[in-house]
């Protein structure tokens, strides 16, 4: 039976995997993928846990934790092998392999030398059980690195600890970069023959195309299927010209057929590559073609035609602000918000008044701008108060709050840099003293060093509070009352863009200080100030023809 276009892929990469690690000096490899790619590579490291043609004779283990410190990773990660054994001993002894690895038996230490022992003595423990087993790979994937020059240091004493780089070592790491953002380069070109980068050939573009060719059948469905896969494509890879012109084939078919909301998608498309080449004129032109489809579509009852219409209104508007027509960017981001209205789509509604805000402010025009930033808090207070947070309310009240007072906003936000960069100090420092611990170090150094890092992270945190609590105080009544507001509809803790939360992630009560606040205003009229005038006011027409 012929395989279909993913699991070819992944076959193909269990070919790469075998040959690029065959050689005995591989310690650690890197995929390089494409940028769209991640998915499907993450779909062959899970295909790897289920029998099938595509498997290889390793056993693959991945790895999420966030890089915080050296110490912390690797004390997340031998935690994490622990736990993933327990949870795994009923599947193994299925399996008939006997579970009494005695890990709870090891040295604990917490460095990259103490979780490659760890995996080592896993790896050998396994493999006697087990003949066929090769490899225990780690696949190291955090989602979150505080500092990726220590996270490229930990990575470093990995390859030079003897659980690793022994003759006969049974471990292997896997690393993920992409072809746009080659990060582990330089850690390849630093450790020779230990490090393989893998260019995998696997572009979901690519594998779209071969799925819609496969798929079979016949008749303007499965024709119409496969160009607009060619569409989408060449949005991504080829020129607008080519964009436009496969576009109008498919849709020929769409007009044929009368599928107007697919002529949207198609209209749209073929505006993004033109966006993409800065060819602003027929990009709007396109984006009111395919509004005019929605409409239609619209008229015809389709089900999401109103959303279609929106997007349109979107589009258009972004393409106006990259063109550096504000005012007319601030237009049709407001056309969009009120489609929003109609939809309805509380979301979209806060994102297209926002927006309209930060138009009408980049054109200079302090009145406009005001009123449709209050438009956005009038339509996040009517959503839910757990949904707020998800919407973009937040970045709604600190563009009133730049409009109002620039330098004390600018000043709020540099008062949470320099938290993070006296956090980043902090772990720096951290990372040092234990350095100086060697490979093994004692469990009860490494929390001493611990215990001071997130002392310095309280006291910076609290400075951080009271000098924004300070900027706070120091504005004027509508500052102040932009900031009530928030702390009423948003966060009561709320002090502005970016948001700091505490390091330990503890509750108001559990705080070494609780939080000290200036009095403020009733934020009463804040949201009134959108006028009456607003929802009339009068949008001139906006002309393709003009440009930047």
């Amino acid at each position: 039976m012929a395989k279909n276009p993913v699991e070819k892929r992944v076959e193909t990469l269990r070919d790469l995997w075998l040959e690029h690690t065959e050689d005995p000096q591989v310690r650690l490899l890197v995929w390089r993928i494409p940028d769209n790619a991640d998915r499907m590579l993450q779909a062959f490291f899970e295909m790897q846990q289920h029998p099938g043609d595509w498997t290889t004779p390793d056993l693959f283990l991945r790895f999420d934790a966030p890089f915080d410190t050296g110490f912390g990773y690797s004390h997340a990660l031998r935690q994490a092998l622990a736990d993933s054994y327990v949870d795994s001993k009923d599947s193994l002894r299925e399996q008939g392999v006997t579970a009494d690895w005695p890990f709870s038996q090891l040295p604990l230490h917490d460095s990259a030398s103490g979780v490659m022992a760890m995996l080592s003595s896993f790896a050998q423990h396994h493999k006697a059980q087990l003949p066929h087993l090769r490899y225990v790979n780690a696949v190291l994937a955090p989602n979150g690195v505080i500092s990726q020059d220590a996270w490229e240091a930990w990575l470093d004493a990995a390859l030079r600890s003897p659980g690793l780089a022994a003759d006969g070592a049974g471990v292997r790491l896997t690393l993920v970069d992409t072809l746009s953002d080659k990060r582990w380069q330089t850690l390849a070109q630093r450790h020779g023959a230990s490090v393989r980068v893998v260019e995998a050939p696997i572009d979901m573009f690519d594998i779209a195309r071969e799925t819609v060719a496969q798929s079979g059948g016949s008749g303007p469905t499965v024709a119409y299927r496969q160009l607009l896969t060619d569409v989408i494509t060449l949005v991504e890879k080829g020129s607008a010209a080519q964009t436009a012109a496969r576009a109008e084939k498919a849709m020929q078919i769409a007009r044929r057929e009368q599928w107007p909301d697919q002529q949207v998608v198609l209209q749209m498309a073929v505006a993004g590559a033109y966006v993409k080449e800065k060819n602003y004129v027929d990009a709007i032109k396109r984006y009111r073609d395919a509004r005019e489809c929605a409409v239609q579509a619209e008229q015809d009852k389709h089900p999401m035609a109103a959303d279609l219409i929106m997007q349109t209104w979107f589009g258009e508007a972004g393409v106006w602000l990259v063109a550096k027509q504000p005012e007319k960017a601030a237009q049709a981001y407001r056309s969009a918000a009120e489609q929003a209205q109609r939809v309805p789509n509380p979301m979209f509604e806060i994102e297209g008044f926002r927006m309209a805000a930060y138009s009408y402010a980049q054109a200079r025009q302090e009145k406009p701008a005001r009123e449709h930033g209050a438009l956005a808090l009038r339509a996040a207070k009517a959503v839910a108060p757990a949904e707020r947070p998800l919407t973009t309310m937040s970045l709604a009240l600190q563009d009133l709050l730049r409009l109002q007072d620039p330098g004390r906003t600018e000043k709020l936000e540099r008062s949470a840099a320099d938290y993070q960069a006296a956090v980043a100090a902090a772990h720096l420092h951290a990372e040092q003293q234990a350095g100086k611990l060697g490979e093994q170090p004692a469990p009860a150094d490494l929390e001493k060093i611990e215990t001071a890092m997130h002392a310095r992270f309280e006291s910076s945190f609290q400075r951080q509070r009271q000098e924004r609590e300070h900027l706070i105080a120091g504005g004027d009544e509508f500052f102040r009352k932009v900031v009530a507001l928030a702390r009423e509809l948003l966060n009561p803790l709320w002090n502005g863009l970016p948001e700091v939360k505490h390091p330990l992630d503890k509750d108001v009560p559990e705080w070494s200080e609780p939080p000290q606040f200036t009095k403020l205003p009733d934020p009463a009229g804040v949201i009134d100030a959108a006028s009456a005038n607003s929802n009339a006011a009068a949008k001139a027409p906006i002309s393709a023809a003009a440009t930047a």
